[in-house]
């Protein structure tokens, strides 16, 4: 699922508000521009994690089709080939899922 604009700003507003409120940070600069910061690094994020699930997916099809030494083919899940392929691409590039 894909996150809408506008939920990605009630996210960045409620946390925006919420480390305000609870004197975790002192904002340097006005908070409707850590908002579109925070806005900006959610966007990126979940972008980051789709292109990992894209790559995830294509490799994941690829090494079923291809099978593997000792294991049959229909005996390989797709879905535990590409959660194990994401994990791998997600651990390489520094990201967590």
């Amino acid at each position: 699922m894909r996150t809408s604009p506008a939920q990605l700003e009630r996210i960045a507003a409620t946390l925006v508000k919420r480390l305000v409120e609870k004197d975790v940070v002192t904002l340097a600069v006005p908070e409707a521009t850590m908002k579109a910061k925070f806005v900006e690094l959610l966007a990126k994020n979940f972008e980051d994690e789709a292109e990992i699930e894209r790559l995830a997916m294509a490799e994941a099809e690829k090494l079923v089709r291809q099978g593997a030494p000792g294991v049959r083919r229909d005996e390989l899940d797709l879905r535990k080939v590409e959660q194990l392929v994401k994990q791998r691409i997600a651990k390489a590039r520094g990201f967590v899922l």
